[in-house]
C-alpha cells in the first residue's frame, strides 16, 4: 500500500499528546520523518511544538488542519484534536491523499467509524488508531495464547481500570459533551473495551449498563454487564473517580485462565496446583503505534496493530452501552 522511504508528517493537534508523538518522531526516527507541518488552534500549543523542532523554517505552522493538509501536502498525518473533530479531519487528510494516524476514540458514532472506514479504501490509503495496547507485549502474547486455543473456549471475562480522571480533567474539553462525545468510557475505557475486544476477538450481543456523571455533562463511572456471540459474558467496569490508576483483565476459558495485572504482568492458570505469573522473556517486546505506522507506509510490514475496523467495535459497544444507561434496559449492540 505504500513503500516511502522519507515520510513528510503533519501534526493536526498540538497539545500535550500531540507533542508526546511529535517528541518520538524527532528521537527516534530524524533521517525517516520530515515534520512538514504543526497544527492547532491554540498559539502557545503549535509554537511549543514549533519550538521543539528549533524553530525550523522549513515547518510550517498553522490555527488549523485546511491550510496544513493543501499547503505542505504531507504524505501522512497524526491526529491529536478533541474527539468530535476526528471525523472531519480524517476525511479530509484522506481526500488530500494523506495515510492517516488518529488518536482515540477514531470517532464518535458507529455511523462515523463506517464514513471513514469506506473512505479509507476508497482513496487507497492506511488509517490507523493509536491504540497502544495492540503493540505492547503482554497484551501481544495474551491474544496469541487465546488464538492458539490455550485456554480453549472463552466463557467469562471480568475487567476494570480506575483512574482520578475525574478531578484531572475538571475544566478541560475532555468533560465537555460537544468536544468528547462521552465520559471516561470514551477516553481511557475506549482503551479496555477495544484491548478485550481485540484479544479475546468476542462479538459483542447484548449490553446493560449503568452510570453516573458525578454531576459533570459526561459518564464518569461505568458497570456494564455484556453477553458475545457465542454466550460469554463479560463484565467491565470504569472508574474515573478514584485516587489512583489501575487495571486489571482476566478471562476464563473452558481449558485454562488468563489474566494481565497492574497493565502488564500476565498470569496462567491450567488449575488450583499449576499456575503462575509467566516469565518477562516469553513475553514479546513492546512498542509504540507510531512504529508500526511508520513501519507499514514504508512497506516494512504489511499491516498496521489497530485497523479501523477496532474503533468501529470499540464504538458499536459504546453506543449500546449509552443507550442501555439512559433507557435502564439491556441494548442490542449494532
Amino acid at each position: 500500500m505504500a513503500n516511502l522511504e522519507v515520510i513528510r508528517m503533519g501534526i493536526i493537534g498540538c497539545g500535550g499528546n500531540g507533542r508526546g508523538h511529535l517528541h518520538h518522531y524527532l528521537t527516534h526516527y530524524p533521517e525517516v520523518i520530515r515534520v512538514v507541518g504543526l497544527a492547532d488552534p491554540s498559539k502557545a500549543a503549535r509554537e511549543a511544538a514549533w519550538e521543539m523542532t528549533g524553530k525550523d523554517p522549513a515547518v510550517k505552522v498553522f490555527a488549523s488542519h485546511e491550510p496544513l493538509l493543501k499547503r505542505t501536502k504531507p504524505d501522512a498525518v497524526l491526529i491529536s484534536t478533541p474527539h468530535v473533530y476526528h471525523t472531519q479531519q480524517i476525511l479530509d487528510s484522506l481526500a488530500a491523499d494523506c495515510h492517516v494516524l488518529v488518536e482515540k476514540p477514531m470517532v464518535c458514532s458507529v455511523q462515523d467509524a463506517k464514513a471513514v472506514i469506506a473512505a479509507a479504501k476508497a482513496a487507497g490509503k492506511v488509517l490507523a488508531i493509536s491504540y497502544n495496547r495492540h503493540t505492547q507485549g503482554p497484551y501481544i502474547y495474551t491474544r496469541k495464547a487465546i488464538q492458539a486455543g490455550e485456554i480453549g473456549e472463552i466463557v467469562f471475562v471480568s475487567c476494570w481500570q480506575s483512574q482520578n480522571w475525574w478531578a484531572s480533567q475538571k475544566g478541560t474539553w475532555r468533560q465537555k459533551m460537544a468536544l468528547c462525545c462521552g465520559g471516561q468510557l470514551n477516553d481511557s475505557g475506549s482503551h479496555l473495551l477495544d484491548i478485550v475486544l481485540w484479544m479475546t476477538g468476542l462479538e459483542p450481543e447484548t449490553a446493560f449498563a449503568f452510570q453516573d456523571n458525578c454531576e459533570t455533562e459526561v459518564d464518569i463511572l461505568t458497570a456494564m454487564s455484556v453477553r458475545a456471540k457465542g454466550g460469554a459474558l463479560m463484565n467491565f467496569s470504569v472508574v474515573a473517580k478514584s485516587v489512583n490508576f489501575v487495571e486489571d483483565i482476566t478471562i476464563w476459558g473452558t481449558t485454562g485462565t488468563i489474566a494481565i495485572r497492574h497493565g502488564g504482568e500476565v498470569w496462567r492458570w491450567k488449575s488450583d496446583r499449576d499456575w503462575g505469573k509467566v516469565s518477562k522473556r516469553k513475553i514479546p517486546p513492546s512498542r509504540r503505534p507510531d512504529d508500526n505506522f511508520i513501519a507499514v507506509l514504508r512497506g516494512e510490514e504489511t499491516e498496521v496493530a489497530a485497523p479501523p475496523e477496532c474503533g468501529l467495535a470499540v464504538m458499536r459497544l459504546s453506543e449500546a452501552v449509552w443507550k442501555s444507561a439512559a433507557s435502564g434496559k439491556a441494548e442490542k449492540v449494532q
